[in-house]
């Protein structure tokens, strides 16, 4: 045996032919493909990026049309400063002479024109389906607009400034971008932001569009990341970059984000989801928007790779030919190898424990049985650290369960909850997103005053279930004995704010109702506002003032507001969870069909009120995955008490 794998002549001519054609075929095969291959790709680099040169050209210039548009209009508003009745020809004149811009509005700083009170701001809107502009005056308590960023950013920067996209949802629920440019006077004050907002739908389209290679996808990014386009529209405005490559894990496509966003242009080679492939990106300089085109180098490569099969193919017929004529050398130094055949498909059964032939030469065979020896202790290993992962998967999903039951534990859960008195009466109800979420609710009885909260941390998962148990603790110990629920979020938005590197941040309520007079104080944090339910039947948001989220600017000044609540009068506070709970059609359950509900169920009991809405959202949404924690804290004043 022996001497037939070592010293016969058919077996080193079989090494010495095959290891010559092989190494020469390779060697050609290498020099062929590495040269093309660099061609290919300079070319595909080349070509991607003159057209996301061109996208973003026309981008930038169709922008610069709605700056030159508002830059030509303030010389004809400093001109008629003092005609203010006069003033809404000149936005709808911007609105009209500008095909892209379909808002536009001059915010005048308060008590500008003292005639018209403390807020004027007139504005204009086109109705796409009519092409009918709309004329209206803006500014009331209900609108502070010199608390909006589009106004408050240009007047801290004293420069004109793009916004980063948002939903429109009076307007189709379109994603739209507003420049506001701010004007000064002589004295070089400010007196005004000149505002105009512009559809993206037009570029979101043309970069949907953009396909240099089959297979491949575009996308646009804003300043900060989030996803204006994408081949997944449900990322759109709904996730960024950088959330991307953190759920994936991707510290290329995070290292693209970063390069994005630093404005730069260039040409990542990346693991797009187990595919290779290249990002082309490039940026947006006047607005600081990105553009990128993500294609799998096999599509690059393909014409290529279809070339190289070839040449192989043709090798390999002609190799064919050579097997043949050395087949019945080979035959019989295939006959040893039987055994260990056997042996091997006894492994693959699972029989780790099989007993391999024994090998005495030194030749290919001891090498085949050396491996052999051990593929068969890497497989025993390999199954036993599978059974260890599998009980630690089970371990961690066993741990999610016991936090989901110790962050439920810490809110209350026993309704009703004041059984003995009949001044008030509520109901509450959580379900999470994911084993554990973000929002809360709490309540507690102080006397004669009832305390009460409602919030929901920015983020999913457990980051916002420890968030959401920091928020309830400050609630707790800061609430004590205060009668004031905007000195209680003053406090525990420092409280959060300092040292809040994660940038997290709750959208929450607090209120306090005084059960001897029924007068409600609240304070709303970027929440969702409340509905109140009137005895009669009636619904109706309680359009209080909505104040800055906790969490995002320390030393912020809340303010409270107050209303007197009707006997047997009900006060329903929700996260949005509710009213955007998703089925698989991506249809909103919306406010029109919340309010309905709650009309139609006005008479009902706390519990009875919360049930149906669980229901009908559990209706809606049907075998739609949830996307966000949904959270109800219903609360009736003097139930029973009416009529009586």
């Amino acid at each position: 045996m022996k001497h037939i794998f070592s010293h016969s002549f058919a077996t080193r001519l079989s090494i010495y032919v095959f290891s010559f054609t092989l190494i020469v075929f390779a060697t050609i095969m290498a020099l062929f493909y590495n040269y093309n291959h660099e061609k290919v790709t300079s070319y595909a680099i080349e070509r991607t990026h003159g057209l996301l040169s061109n996208i973003a050209t026309e981008i930038s210039s169709q922008l610069m049309s709605v700056e030159t548009t508002i830059n030509q209009s303030t010389w004809v508003l400093e001109r008629n400063i003092n005609l203010p009745d006069s003033l809404h020809l000149i936005i709808e004149s911007v609105v009209k002479n500008n095909p892209l811009i379909v808002k536009s509005g001059i915010a005048f700083t308060p008590n500008y024109y003292k005639e018209k009170g403390k807020y004027f701001m007139p504005y204009a809107s086109l109705n796409n389906k009519t092409n009918h502009v709309t004329y209206q005056v803006l500014g009331s308590q209900n609108y502070d607009y010199p608390c909006m960023d589009w106004y408050l950013i240009p007047k801290m920067q004293k420069q004109a400034y793009w916004s980063e996209p948002y939903y429109d949802d009076g307007g189709g629920n379109i994603i739209m971008s507003t420049y506001s440019k701010p004007l000064y006077d002589n004295r070089g004050e400010l007196f005004a932001v000149f505002i105009a907002s512009i559809s993206l739908t037009q570029f979101t389209d043309t970069i949907s569009l953009l396909k240099p290679y089959p297979s491949s996808y575009t996308y646009l990014i804003s300043r900060n990341g989030s996803f204006l386009t994408h081949a997944d529209r449900d990322k759109i405005m709904n996730e960024t970059i950088f959330s991307e490559a953190f759920a994936t894990e991707n510290h290329s496509q995070e290292q693209i984000g970063r390069e994005m966003l630093a404005g730069h242009t260039g040409t990542i080679r990346f693991d797009n989801q187990g595919n290779d492939s290249y990002a082309f990106y490039t940026t947006i300089p006047q607005i600081g928007w990105s553009v990128c085109t993500v294609c799998p180098s096999r599509i690059i490569l393909q014409e290529l790779d279809n070339t190289s099969r070839k040449i192989i193919y043709t090798f390999l017929g002609g190799i064919l030919i050579l097997l043949l004529i050395v087949y019945s050398i080979i035959r019989r130094l295939v006959r040893p190898l039987e055994k260990f055949s056997e042996s091997a498909r006894e492994i693959a059964t699972g029989r780790f424990d099989v007993t391999l032939p024994l090998v005495r030469s030194n030749d290919e065979i001891k090498d085949l049985y050396d491996s052999l020896v051990y593929m068969q202790k890497s497989l025993s290993t390999y199954v036993n650290e599978l059974k260890e992962t599998t009980a630690s998967k089970e371990r961690i999903e066993s741990e999610l369960s016991i936090a989901r039951e110790i962050q439920m534990g810490m809110l209350p859960k026993i309704f009703p909850p004041y059984p003995d008195r009949n001044d008030v009466d509520l109901h509450a109800i959580l379900h999470p997103a994911k084993e554990v979420g973000g929002d809360l609710y709490d309540f507690y009885m102080d006397g004669n005053h009832l305390y009460f909260l409602i919030g929901d941390v920015s983020g999913k998962g457990v980051p916002a279930s420890l968030f959401m148990a920091i928020t309830r603790s400050l609630f707790r110990t800061l609430s004590q004995h205060v009668l004031s629920p905007a000195k209680i979020v003053t406090e525990m938005n420092n409280s959060i704010s300092d040292n809040n590197e994660s940038n997290m941040f709750v959208t929450l309520i607090v209120g306090i109702l005084d059960l001897e007079t029924g007068i409600l104080k609240l304070c709303n944090a970027g929440h969702n506002p409340p509905i109140l339910i009137y005895p009669d039947g009636q619904v109706s948001y309680l359009e209080f003032k909505t104040q800055i989220f906790v969490g995002v600017v320390e030393d912020f000044k809340y303010s409270d507001e107050e209303v007197v609540l009707e006997k047997e009068s009900k006060l329903f506070l929700y996260t949005d969870g509710v009213t955007e709970a998703e089925n698989i059609n991506k249809e909103l359950y919306g406010e029109e069909k919340l309010l309905e509900m709650l009309s139609d169920n006005a008479s009902s009991d706390v519990r009875t009120t919360v049930n149906v809405v669980v229901d009908s959202i559990a209706s809606h949404v049907k075998e739609a995955e949830a996307s966000d924690d949904l959270t109800i804290l219903l609360i009736q004043y003097e139930p029973g008490t009416a009529n009586s």
